[in-house]
């Protein structure tokens, strides 16, 4: 009976604690949740530029929320996104549109970057090295890298948030890149015509190592929406890209080939896409083929992730031979 009690007494104990840390970690994905939304209306209020003492009030709440949830492992890995995403936009705005000769300019500057620096480490930290597959300039040399390149393992990852010139918010599919000098990172476009989303000036590279990225991304596009999806797995990728890069000297066991059109805003026009095609040999000709529907689903969600509306089509497994 003693040992029974005991038993039971610890098993209560267990639960309490699990209990608990499932509330605090309800409680800080709520905090998480408000701050998204106080974040913005602060920024606004600042562009709007009120009186010190209202901003001093706000502010002052808003710090001590953020340090109330902002620890690593109390909520959600999406809301660190989200965080991390919406402190990032704030900034930019603050950076382009605001008044810096406010008597609290540096202090909301300050904020910014105590909010910024903490949610990029977690960030860094939870999300980016679990979701991207790092291509090292050593790993394809023929593909003549001049740093390292992170392109996202699952749909989503990719998409990055940025500001167009008249203040609104839009977001581009993007690879990422690392400036050999600052292990900064840069995202770049995923499109014909791709682009670096942050300041060039900021970067070390030169125009000749950054079309070098750029033709990279042209190139590999396919495989690396492919990839993007979760079609592909990293060893896979790494694989398709050496064939990409050197097709003499590998032989695939199957190909897949597809193309996409896109319904820019809500016009009628039709942008049809060129033909893709990746060599995989992750499985049997007949394995894809079986799983056919899945993966065209799961490519066509990784497109519909991107600014435009797109739907896939000629989505195709072929043979070897074929």
């Amino acid at each position: 009976m003693e040992k029974y009690l005991e038993d039971r007494a610890q098993a209560r104990a267990a639960v309490e604690i699990i209990y608990q840390l499932i509330k605090s970690k309800k409680e800080a994905e709520e905090k998480a949740k408000f701050f998204n939304v106080d974040l913005p209306v602060l920024t606004e209020t600042v562009l709007k530029e009120v009186p010190a003492d209202e901003y001093f009030s706000y502010a002052k709440a808003l710090k001590e929320l953020f340090d109330s949830f902002a620890i690593i492992d109390e909520f959600d890995n999406m809301l660190i996104v989200d965080c991390f995403n919406i402190i990032k936009i704030c900034l930019q705005k603050y950076n382009r549109f605001g008044n810096k000769e406010l008597p609290y300019s540096s202090d909301f500057e300050e904020l910014l970057n105590h909010f910024y620096s903490i949610m990029e480490d977690l960030y860094y930290y939870e999300i980016f090295g679990f979701f991207s597959t790092t291509v090292h300039p050593e790993d394809i040399p023929e593909l003549n890298l001049p740093c390292k390149v992170f392109c996202g393992c699952t749909s989503g990852w990719e998409k990055e948030l940025y500001l167009e010139n008249d203040g609104s918010v839009s977001y581009e599919n993007v690879i990422r890149f690392s400036d050999p000098l600052t292990n900064a990172l840069f995202c770049m476009t995923i499109g014909t015509k791709p682009r670096v989303l942050e300041n060039r000036e900021k970067c070390s590279l030169t125009d000749e190592q950054i079309d070098i990225i750029k033709n990279f991304v042209r190139f590999n596009k396919g495989i690396i929406l492919l990839h993007s999806a979760g079609i592909i797995d990293s060893p896979t990728f790494h694989a398709a890209l050496r064939v990409k890069a050197n097709p003499v000297s590998y032989v695939p066991k199957y190909r897949i080939v597809y193309t996409y059109v896109q319904y820019p805003g809500n016009s009628d026009t039709v942008i049809p896409s060129k033909k893709y095609y990746v060599d995989l040999d992750d499985m049997t000709y007949e394995e894809a083929v079986k799983d056919y529907a899945q993966l065209k689903e799961e490519l066509q969600q990784s497109l519909k992730a991107g600014k435009e509306d797109c739907d896939v089509k000629d989505f195709d497994i072929q043979r070897l031979d074929e």
